[in-house]
Parts: C-alpha cells; sequence; structure tokens
C-alpha cells in the first residue's frame, strides 16, 4: 500500500481535546460538574514488568505515561492531575486480582483501569472492576471481554479480534484455498482467536481443522504433524510472546513450508530476529495498515514518535513500533474525551458518553485510527463497547522489522 504522507505542524493531546471540546460544544475543564480538583485521577496499570511480555508492557507503559503528561500540561482532566500507578502481575491472572484486591483494600479506588496485557488478565480483572463501578479500558481483544451486560464499565482500545479475520479470508479465497488449519495455545486467549477463525473460516465456506498445545509447551511438532496429516491448504498460528517463537521453531523442525497466517497474537513476534529467513519461507503476520511503512500517517504522529524517543522506554520502539505505544496512549486520550464532553469523571457519566461519544473534528485524537479516522473509529454503544474498522485496516504481509521511526518495514532484517 504506496500513499501519500501528510505533513502538518505537530499539535499535542491537549491542545488536540481543547479545540475538539470547544468544536463540540463542551465547556472548559474547571472542575465545575463537582469533580474535587485536589482530588488526582487515578491510572492504575496492570501489567507483566519483568516476564515474557515485559517488553509489550513498557511500551504500553509509556505511552500511557505520555498521555498523562500531555493531559497534566493541560491542566489534567477536569482539573484532576492524572498519576499513572503501576502493578507487576507478571502475566498471571491470580497474581493481578490479589494486587488488584490489594490496592482496592487501600481504601479508595483509582478512576480508570488498564487491566492487563493479555485477554486472560483482563477476564480474570474484570469481575471485579464491574462490581466496584469502575471504568476500565484496555488493548486485549477476546470477543468475551466485549460483553457490556456482564462488564458494563470496560471498553476495548484495540480492535476486537474478529476484525483480523477478513484479511485471511480475502487472501484465502484469492488463493483457491479450500481447507484451514490452525495452531493455538489451549488458554482462554488461544481459544478465543480459535473460535473467531473457525466462524470466519466455515462462514466463507471453507473447512477448518485445528490443533492445540499447552501455553507452557516447548515443543508444538506432534500437533503440527497431527494438521499436516489432513491436509490443509494454510495454517493459521497462535501463540503469545515467545510461544509464537516455539510454534514457528516446530513449523520449521518437521520442514513444513505450508502458508502460514500468524494471528493478531502470534503477529508482534519479532521473528526477523530470531529466526532464519529459510525458516519463515510462506510466513505471513498482520499488522495495521496504519503502521507500514508506507503508510498514509497522522498529522500528529511524528511528534508522538519524537516523545517515545525521549520515554525511558524508547529500546523498545524497535520491538513493538510506535503502535503499542499509542495504544496505551489512545486509552487514557478516549476516556479523557469522554470526560471533558461529559464534564465530569464519575464512571456512570463518563460511560454513557462513550457509548454515544460525539467524534472529535479534524485529525482523530487517536494515533492508530490514521489520519482521517480510517483505520479505527471508537463509535462505542450500548452493546458494544470495542472500536470499528474497516477493510483497509489491516493487510497480511511477509515479516519484517520495525524501522527507527517505529513503521513496519516487510522483508527486512
Amino acid at each position: 500500500m504506496r500513499s501519500r504522507h501528510i505533513r502538518l505542524s505537530a499539535i499535542s493531546l491537549s491542545a488536540l481535546l481543547a479545540f475538539s471540546v470547544a468544536a463540540c460544544g463542551g465547556e472548559g475543564s474547571d472542575g465545575a460538574s463537582g469533580d474535587s480538583a485536589d482530588k488526582p485521577f487515578v491510572v492504575y496499570f496492570t501489567g507483566d514488568y519483568s516476564g515474557a511480555i515485559s517488553t509489550n508492557n513498557a511500551s504500553l507503559d509509556a505511552g500511557i505515561k505520555i498521555a498523562a503528561e500531555e493531559l497534566n500540561a493541560a491542566g489534567g482532566i477536569n482539573g484532576r492531575k492524572v498519576v499513572v500507578e503501576t502493578a507487576n502481575d507478571q502475566n498471571d491472572p491470580t497474581k493481578a486480582v490479589s494486587l488488584l484486591q490489594q490496592r482496592l483494600s487501600s481504601g479508595s479506588k483509582p478512576d480508570l483501569v488498564y487491566p492487563g496485557g493479555s485477554s486472560a488478565v483482563s477476564l480474570s480483572l474484570l469481575p471485579i472492576l464491574s462490581r466496584q463501578k469502575i471504568l476500565s479500558i484496555g488493548g486485549t481483544v477476546s470477543t468475551l471481554l466485549n460483553d457490556p451486560k456482564k462488564f458494563p464499565y470496560h471498553f476495548g482500545v484495540s480492535s476486537p479480534g474478529k476484525d483480523y479475520a477478513p484479511a485471511l479470508i480475502r487472501t484465502a479465497k484469492e488463493k483457491g484455498y479450500k481447507k484451514i488449519g490452525m495452531l493455538y495455545s489451549n488458554d482462554a486467549t488461544g481459544q478465543s482467536s480459535a473460535e473467531i477463525y473457525k466462524a470466519a473460516v466455515q462462514g466463507a465456506g471453507m473447512e477448518f481443522v485445528e490443533a492445540r498445545y499447552e501455553a507452557t509447551a516447548l515443543d508444538m511438532t506432534s500437533q503440527l504433524n497431527q494438521l499436516r496429516a489432513q491436509n490443509p491448504d494454510a495454517l493459521v498460528l497462535n501463540g503469545y510472546g515467545t510461544a509464537a517463537l516455539y510454534v514457528m521453531r516446530s513449523r520449521a523442525q518437521i520442514g513444513w513450508d505450508i502458508p502460514s497466517f500468524c494471528d493478531q497474537l502470534a503477529s508482534g513476534f519479532p521473528y526477523m530476529k530470531n529466526l532464519k529467513a529459510d525458516q519463515l519461507k510462506n510466513v505471513f503476520v498482520v499488522v495495521s495498515s496504519a503502521t507500514l511503512e508506507d503508510s498514509e500517517r497522522h498529522p500528529n504522529l511524528g511528534a508522538f514518535v519524537e516523545q517515545i524517543k525521549k520515554s525511558p522506554a524508547a529500546g523498545g520502539i524497535g520491538n513493538t513500533g510506535w503502535g503499542l505505544y499509542a495504544t496505551g496512549h489512545d486509552a487514557l486520550a478516549v476516556v479523557a474525551y469522554a470526560a471533558q464532553q461529559a464534564k465530569t469523571t464519575e464512571s456512570d457519566k463518563v460511560k454513557a458518553t462513550l457509548e454515544n461519544l460525539p467524534q472529535p473534528s479534524g485529525a482523530p485524537l487517536w494515533y492508530a485510527a490514521g489520519p482521517a479516522g480510517q483505520y479505527v473509529q471508537f463509535k462505542y454503544s450500548p452493546a458494544n463497547h470495542f472500536p470499528t474498522t474497516s477493510e483497509e485496516t489491516f493487510q497480511y504481509v511477509p515479516p519484517g522489522v520495525y524501522n527507527g521511526e517505529g513503521f513496519y518495514a516487510p522483508e527486512k532484517a
């Protein structure tokens, strides 16, 4: 996808929010709604700071803190200073629950929670957050999370898992595939992904076969051989963190170069830095069109990338690209914008505003949306708490690397 780059002067999130509120007829952040200006707006971010996905966590953390700094420079959220608290859940649902319960027992509740870096952790925390009527927003994408009746205060900032499947179906139809196999992790995250791809493949009139591995497995050759015996035309591969690497190594070990399409979780692993080119023959990863090096760019993205480079987590931009930082940034930006529209940070009123969110004038406040909001739109509703996408949002490309600006360069090592 080769398209023009938009070059406009950089505008901070705080300036964009001020402009958007004025354009939508909102009022200034004077705390007039009853918010206590001397009480900070607390964002509780729980994630893995020491385990296999700590690099991803660091990027999310940095993005949230960049947004907090921008908001505080403009007076906070409705006059309340934004304070980010962190907890190291090590991507363990049980530990995440324990840490959150300890935090709640302190006598005060956070105003907003980013509930973990995996769907399994998010699913463990949402029942507690729902009972406490605490707003949460995160980048985990299991379809089980998008249940407003069960989790009324949770919103997604990343596209749900089902939005990635159409990119595979388009390719499968173009290639004339009749049978698709899938290898996935036997946990909540992997099972959710399998359900999505199974529904998409069967809905397109193709046969779906599957095999699963335990999340702690280091070798998946037996499962791959099981799939190979069923003679599929292509594979979908699921894995999170180093599990994705073990899947790919096992595929190479049995010498199976069948066209293989990584799901959204497996696509995030830096394969080119860990495997040889012959081990990645006929492997494809799904990426956001906004993150490709020749994509049309948000007018303020350059300034955001410069902020990333100045952050303590600057080194991660070559591993995760700017997109994961934007996930953290955009999560806080969406809630801040809704609170300004609602003229309060009270959870029920912010929730109601999110469910009928006025769209900002001009360039979106959230970088992953693209320069004109063509990739991701936060048009939530009472029945849907996840963003919506378009047909051009995702595409499959060969594995590559992120360049120095955090853009994805396919087929480059």
